[in-house]
């Protein structure tokens, strides 16, 4: 039995992994320009054909990888929250901590990532998906955020602005360790956040106010 008759056999969501999983594979080695359908079906071992009864284009394709990608992000990120202890301090050390875990952290995941951020602009469908993630992304650390704000009693603190803020160091981060993973160690990652954090309960908070209604 050939490769791609086990692979129509199985079952949808088996089968939209495999290619997820093959996509994934692609973008590592060749880029998103260099990672064409036909590409992505040699690794998968299937016709483009049965490619595109699943999806319209490599566009579509790539932005699935995209969010399930960021759906495996977003679930442990979730999850280190949930286990952390009822503190909102102890919760947002616990947020970096799993940011730098070597799962985040692998290679792979790494590249697949430059290989998303350097799509975004040029399809549409690669950008909807980035904005989907990045929004839920933003949503959770300014849920965390707000949540110290209000144990700390700062009045007036804009937590999706500091989110904007913090979103952004965490992106630098992974960017220069997908470039270069000997820059810094997964714990000083970790302990860049918490001084980022320590900065704002020594007064930076004041640089996050709320501006007046209307202004």
């Amino acid at each position: 039995m050939n490769q791609e008759v086990r692979f129509s056999r199985l079952e949808p969501e088996q089968r939209k992994a495999l290619l997820i999983e093959a996509t994934l594979a692609c973008l590592k080695r060749h880029g998103f320009q260099g990672a064409s359908i036909r590409k992505i079906c040699a690794e998968a071992g299937v016709s483009v054909g049965l490619i595109n009864h699943h999806y319209a284009g490599k566009d579509e394709l790539v932005a699935e990888a995209y969010l399930t990608v960021t759906g495996r992000v977003m679930q442990l990120l979730r999850e280190a929250i949930a286990e952390a202890a009822p503190d909102a301090r102890a919760r947002l050390s616990a947020f970096f901590r799993a940011s730098f875990c070597a799962e985040l952290l692998d290679p792979q995941l790494l590249d697949a990532w430059l290989a998303f951020w350097g799509a975004v602009k040029t399809a549409e469908a690669i950008n909807q998906a980035h904005d989907q993630s990045y929004g839920e992304y933003r949503a959770l650390l300014a849920q965390a955020l707000g949540e110290l704000a209000q144990a700390e009693g700062w009045s007036d603190f804009d937590a999706d602005l500091a989110a904007i803020a913090l979103s952004a160091l965490l992106d630098g981060l992974w960017l220069e360790s997908g470039l270069n993973p000997s820059t810094f160690t997964p714990e000083q990652g970790v302990q860049i956040c918490e001084a980022w954090v320590d900065g704002l309960q020594a007064g930076a908070r004041q640089r996050f106010r709320r501006s007046p209604t209307g202004c």
